[in-house]
């Protein structure tokens, strides 16, 4: 969702050519990418807090846990999480968009 979200975006977009070959390796990776491939997630906070909430009302297993976080938070933490993965880091992010503002 969040790879097609970026192919999407304007080329303008601060590291957008990183960005846009991110989601073309997610949405097609060759056998080799495909093997390799992982699903990263960074634990945002609202995240452990829900695992947390869950925690203290009584889950002692990961399901109950996990099941306590929702869809939107997950994707919320995939889309701050995209530049990372993609190698933009903020540095370079923030460059681009100052010249952006200067043209």
């Amino acid at each position: 969702m969040v790879a097609q979200e970026v192919f999407a975006e304007p080329p303008e977009t601060a590291g957008y050519p990183m960005r846009w070959n991110l989601s073309k390796t997610v949405l097609s990776p060759t056998e080799s990418q495909a093997s390799q491939m992982m699903v990263g997630i960074v634990a945002s906070p609202p995240m452990l807090a829900a695992a947390a909430a869950a925690a203290a009302g009584g889950a002692t297993d990961s399901a109950a846990m996990a099941a306590a976080i929702t869809d939107d938070q997950i994707l919320d933490a995939i889309r701050r999480g995209w530049n990372a993965v993609a190698g933009v880091g903020p540095t370079y992010a923030q460059t681009r968009h100052a010249e952006q503002q200067e043209t």
